[in-house]
């Protein structure tokens, strides 16, 4: 049941990466693999991946939210079809050029929740993560003053995370 949420946040999928539009605040940001872990993953880097931490499971830009607050996702795609999944919270919901899914989840314990693409979007498919970080409410509203009006508006696929 959608109905009533604490807040909305509309997320877009990307070969290879999410986009996160916070409703009703001037925030929008691009989620991507962590800088550590794309050079990990780079043949010939010299970087052993076993000593990365949180290898392919980081990323540069988490989706944040309150603890306690009941969050309803909105999700789409801008390409090809991918799945939003966080196992902790229970969701697997596709992303679907043209279409919006809606799913929501509460989380009732301040920590960080990894999840991953698991829809195989094309040949970068493993290096689409996803991190929630489950905050005390004015945690939040500190982080979320920090990110307004520094938002990364919905644009093509190759724009920049912030």
């Amino acid at each position: 049941d959608t109905r009533d949420p604490d807040m909305t946040v509309v997320v877009t999928g990307y070969q290879w990466k999410w986009h996160y539009t916070y409703q009703g605040e001037d925030v929008a940001f691009y989620s991507s693999l962590s800088r550590t872990s794309m050079a990990a993953r780079r043949l010939g880097s010299g970087i052993d991946p076993d000593t990365v931490e949180n290898y392919l499971l980081d990323v540069d830009n988490p989706l944040v939210v309150p603890v306690g607050a009941k969050v309803r996702m909105l999700l789409t795609s801008n390409d090809v079809i991918h799945s939003w999944w966080v196992p902790d919270f229970a969701i697997k919901k596709d992303a679907i050029p043209g279409f919006t899914k809606e799913t929501w989840f509460k989380a009732e314990t301040v920590g960080v929740y990894r999840g991953q693409c698991a829809e195989l979007c094309g040949m970068d498919h493993g290096y689409m993560p996803i991190v929630v970080e489950v905050v005390e409410p004015q945690a939040f509203e500190a982080w979320l003053a920090d990110k307004k009006g520094n938002a990364l508006p919905l644009a093509s696929a190759g724009g920049e995370s912030r």
